[in-house]
């Protein structure tokens, strides 16, 4: 559990150090950059709103990416086939566990909207309470994608960051459980 804990902290850590690198380093000197394809959380609870603002996924997503693959390879065994099948292997983890955390989202957002007519009205005005919005955004005008879903999808996509922590983060980076 405690490097479960580790990963968690690592990913938070993460999102600061990124909304940072993206608003004083990468805005004022490249904004075309940062504005080119931007990420964007919002989750609705009854009593607040939090909202993670646009982060270039340059920063977000292929950055840490990139870190990760120098990581992994394998130094030592440059020649080896295996070692570097091993390492592609980690690397690909992480991505996979963002996908399922994904799929997860909007599994649980559909099965909601499958079975809510066959809901009570009170539970189904609880749920839509709840939601969690992600947008994807290119050039700050342009919004392509843009996902939402409520307390059934919020349930599916903290499991799947759990996924993607216990097995993306964690095993990728080899922390130790105790």
């Amino acid at each position: 559990m405690r490097a479960f804990g580790t990963a968690t902290v690592a990913v938070i850590l993460w999102l600061a150090v990124a909304l940072g690198i993206d608003r004083w380093l990468l805005a004022p000197y490249c904004a075309t950059c940062a504005s080119a394809l931007a990420l964007e959380l919002k989750v609705r609870l009854p009593a607040a709103e939090l909202t993670y603002p646009p982060v270039s996924v340059l920063v977000l997503i292929v950055l840490p990416m990139l870190v990760l693959a120098l990581f992994l390879v394998p130094w030592r065994y440059l020649r080896s086939a295996s070692a570097w099948r091993e390492a592609f292997v980690h690397w690909c983890q992480p991505w996979f566990w963002l996908l399922v955390a994904v799929a997860l989202t909007v599994a649980g957002e559909s099965l909601y909207i499958a079975v809510k007519d066959q809901l009570p009205k009170a539970l189904t005005a609880v749920v839509d309470k709840f939601s969690i919005t992600v947008t994807l955004s290119v050039l700050k005008d342009y919004k392509p994608l843009s996902l939402t879903a409520s307390l059934s999808g919020i349930l599916g996509f903290v499991l799947g960051a759990c996924l993607f922590l216990a097995k993306g983060v964690k095993d990728v980076l080899k922390l130790p459980s105790t």
